[in-house]
């Protein structure tokens, strides 16, 4: 059974694609609908309950081998028991079957927003996680076994290789050898370069990790900095990235294995580490290092910390009257659980992924004499997250503009700005984000924006971090506020326009 998952923003339309094709059937699901248009409805109610949430449509088509035969029921009931395993087990789902092709298939419409918690179903090594449910249920209703996208980017061994091993394990159990045949040295590589990316790293630490257990790595570059190639080396022996298989060549490595690489960031890293290779590590300390990227990759996502509530009044007040923010935007943040104080009477803004699923915190430690924020806890909390809020007049519409922001209160004071300068919400859909850290940005999401602008702080590290930034993305446009940061920027225009209502106020009732 072979499984294929998209995430998309609209479910009407791919509803009555699902709906549209001859021989479609509606034989599943959880939904009171019996059409697109009903279904399209129906999906409203958990969008409602995540308005933040960018890509919510969850859409999988599970076809069976040729040899499998399957009726109505039977379909419908794999269908329920894989979005049960893949964490759909409070979400809106439908299921058609549709016989337009060869192979029997059907085709699962879902929301990834949970009915129970409004938050987005997490998707972290969905597509591993699949395949493995997958194969389950074709061994659990004795249909055919599929191989598995992951084993078909391996390179299988050599006919002399297999005939080696069994050799040697025949001796083995004869007594006539000491010891069990030794795995193949390319078979070696390819598993330690699954272990050493299996937390989808920078490109730089995946070669160190390599180099640490005694793999030696070559890349090359065509003139215009382009990867031509990587290869390895271990014992002796030599593979090129192709002969380990798809997954292993320079751009497979990003594909199949989730390698992060941005040449602007990682190209001189690179570079260093083949001129200057890292020492081997002991064995004992290379599969403690692998154990702990495991152990660390397997922890449960994020968790929000919980609320003291009776110090939300404080917070209110003080962001209030103190930092110049509207009621309204202070009750919006706080009932979408951006912005709290928690137990340890910490005041936290809340991360999130582009999706909207919570992926950590930001810890507020000392308002009255900086904007400066640190992690809440960085063994809980996952890389691609940040603190972001989005306005527009339109919440179903894609992101289109960007702000990038020096610190929280500082995008909150951005977006207030916006509203207060223009008088209506944008015409654009527009995400104000926290981006004081130019290693950890999203940038194909950034790059495919309309327009991006780098609205840092008026002061020095502001200024360092806008051409960090203008090195990766050189099409942004820097946007600084006359005032050293954005609060203060928010409050000048707030009391400018307070002096301008009472001079126009008394011009009015001045009479001769």
């Amino acid at each position: 059974m072979i499984g294929k998952q998209t995430k998309g923003r609209g479910f009407r339309k791919l509803l009555d694609y699902l709906e549209s094709r001859e021989d479609a059937k509606l034989i599943g699901g959880n939904m009171s609908g019996r059409n697109a248009r009903e279904l399209a409805r129906e999906f409203k109610l958990s969008r409602q309950l995540n308005s933040d949430a960018e890509r919510v449509v969850y859409h999988v088509s599970l076809s069976a081998a040729k040899d499998d035969k399957l009726d109505d029921e039977k379909w419908s009931e794999i269908g329920d028991r894989y979005m049960k395993e893949m964490g759909f087990d409070a979400n809106q789902f439908v299921i058609f079957r549709h016989h337009n092709t060869d192979d029997d298939h059907i085709h699962i419409a879902a929301s990834r927003i949970r009915m129970d918690t409004g938050l987005v179903v997490h998707d972290s090594w969905d597509y591993v996680r699949s395949e493995k449910v997958l194969r389950q249920i074709e061994h659990d209703y004795e249909l055919v076994q599929v191989q598995g996208s992951r084993e078909k980017l391996n390179r299988t061994p050599s006919t002399g290789q297999i005939r080696r091993i069994r050799r040697e394990q025949e001796e083995f159990s004869q007594g006539q050898r000491d010891s069990p045949p030794q795995r193949i040295i390319k078979e070696s590589v390819q598993q330690t370069i699954d272990r050493a990316g299996v937390d989808n790293p920078q490109m730089p630490t995946l070669i160190m990790r390599l180099q640490q257990a005694g793999i030696s790595v070559r890349t090359g570059f065509t003139r215009n900095g382009k990867s031509k190639g990587i290869s390895y080396e271990k014992d002796g022996q030599a593979f090129s990235g192709t002969q380990l298989g798809a997954a292993y060549t320079f751009p497979g490595l990003q594909k199949h294995r989730g390698v992060d690489y941005q040449p602007e960031r990682d190209d001189e890293p690179i570079h260093e580490l083949l001129l200057k290779p890292v020492k081997p590590l002991p064995v004992e300390q290379l599969e403690k290092l692998f154990q702990d990227i495991e152990h660390k990759q397997q922890q449960p996502q994020f968790t929000l910390p919980q609320e003291d509530i009776a110090l939300w009044p404080k917070l209110y007040k003080y962001l209030n009257e103190k930092r110049g923010i509207p009621d309204s935007f202070i009750e919006r943040l706080h009932n979408h659980n951006l912005l709290y104080i928690d137990e340890q009477k910490q005041i936290l803004f809340i991360k999130r992924n582009l999706d909207g699923e919570k992926t950590g915190a930001l810890v507020w430690s000392n308002p009255g004499h900086n904007h400066h924020t640190v992690e809440y806890d960085q063994n809980a909390s996952t890389p691609n997250g940040w603190f972001h809020i989005n306005l527009g007049q339109n919440p179903q519409q894609e992101i289109k503009n960007v702000f990038l922001c020096s610190s929280p209160i500082d995008a909150v004071s951005v977006g207030v700005y916006v509203l207060a300068k223009t008088g209506a919400l944008p015409s654009m859909r527009t995400m104000f984000m926290v981006a004081d850290d130019p290693n950890n940005l999203p940038l194909e999401f950034l790059k495919n924006c309309y327009r991006v602008v780098l609205a840092f702080n008026n002061d020095e590290q502001g200024d360092k971090t806008a051409s960090a930034v203008l090195e990766l993305l050189p099409s942004g446009q820097r946007f600084k506020p006359t005032y050293p940061d954005w609060n203060q920027e928010l409050k000048a225009h707030f009391y400018e326009a307070e002096l301008e209502r009472e001079r126009q106020s008394r011009s009015r009732g001045f009479s001769l």
